[in-house]
């Protein structure tokens, strides 16, 4: 940690992601962005191998400085410092493997422990393929589920910072079968609890809350669905009792409106695709940031997946990674004035 500025400068640890997806282009494209080095400290974790692979494929203006610790990084602009952690199989751009899942898992691990031993202040993943994950063994679902087991997290919720408002889902990675059986008054209480006291961490100290509908137009007065009136009703009203600023059931397909509009600080939707439909629609114009709550060091990363059909073309935008990097950066500076 250093200061620029007068504002502490963070060190970052960016998981390159699966070496067969965007994720090692984007993560370099984003590291020669001149506002993003003089914002923070940019630590690769991932295979020197793709890195200088990435490099030489798209011509990019880059050097590496390969390091076996974090102080053996320069930090310097226009030299990537990667922690390298060798490939032990031949990747193949684009293609789905076995090896993909356990480079994207052991780069989880290792953040997980320089973030343990304070030697990196705050993480960034670029993304990962879950089917490559679980072909190499991982019993979690995700990235997101790995890193909550490795930081025994009570609970972890996904949370998208998007142009100045941010959106939750009440369920993440479960079916929809599932997701549908959870949602019911003593669970939206808790979670929207859980979002509010989320904010607050933020420095939102009195969050507008829009809480979306189940159904399609929130039920619209009981025609299409009474959970509106029979879980979300009671609940709304015990967190109103809390001074919890959340609003009455609002249709999904508005809701995004509101939080554009600035009416609202957060957004609160039921489900993860309705949540990401919306985030992805304007993700071109607006850079989503996903960050994941209830850990005791912030984590954040994209909300878009590998794109193996469009790897090493050189057309993978990288802002929303590099808003990704910079939020790792501003959130961890924060924690650690708050706990100073």
């Amino acid at each position: 940690m250093s200061k620029v500025g007068g504002q502490m400068k963070m060190t970052v640890g960016i998981t390159m992601g699966d070496p067969a997806g965007i994720g090692p282009e984007i993560v370099c494209k984003s590291l020669l962005d001149k506002d993003l080095h003089d914002k923070c400290k940019a630590l690769v974790i991932g295979s020197a191998e793709v890195i200088n692979f990435v490099i030489k494929e798209l011509g990019l203006d880059a050097k590496v400085n390969i390091i076996s610790h974090p102080g053996e990084a320069k930090f310097q602009y226009k030299t990537i410092d990667i922690l390298d952690l060798p490939l032990d199989y031949e990747f193949k751009p684009g293609v789905l493997q076995v090896g993909n899942g356990k480079a994207a898992l052991d780069q989880i691990y290792k953040a997980a422990e320089l973030l343990k031993s304070n030697e990196i202040d705050a993480t960034c993943t670029a993304p990962t393929n879950k089917e490559a994950m679980k072909m190499a063994g991982s019993k979690h679902t995700g990235a997101t589920e790995l890193f909550g087991y490795l930081f025994n997290a009570k609970s972890t919720t996904t949370v998208i910072r998007q142009d100045g408002y941010y959106v939750f889902q009440l369920t993440n990675h479960v079916p929809l079968r599932k997701a549908l059986d959870l949602i019911n008054e003593d669970f939206l209480y808790e979670k929207i609890k859980e979002i509010d006291s989320i904010l607050k961490g933020f420095g939102l100290m009195e969050a507008k809350i829009a809480l979306s509908g189940l159904n399609p137009h929130a039920g619209d007065g009981g025609l299409l669905g009474d959970e509106e009136k029979s879980i979300f009703k009671p609940a709304i009203n015990r967190l109103r009792e809390e001074n919890i600023r959340v609003s009455h059931p609002l249709p999904a397909d508005t809701i995004f409106k509101r939080g554009l509009k600035g009416e609202y600080d957060a957004i609160v939707l039921p489900f993860h695709d309705i949540a990401n439909i919306g985030v992805k629609l304007i993700s071109d114009m607006l850079p989503a940031v996903v960050i994941t709550a209830g850990l005791p060091y912030i984590r954040t990363t994209v909300a878009h997946g590998t794109a193996y059909d469009i790897a090493y073309k050189g057309i993978a935008d990288f802002n929303q990674i590099k808003q990704s990097i910079l939020t790792a950066a501003e959130l961890s500076a924060n924690f650690k004035m708050k706990n100073k």
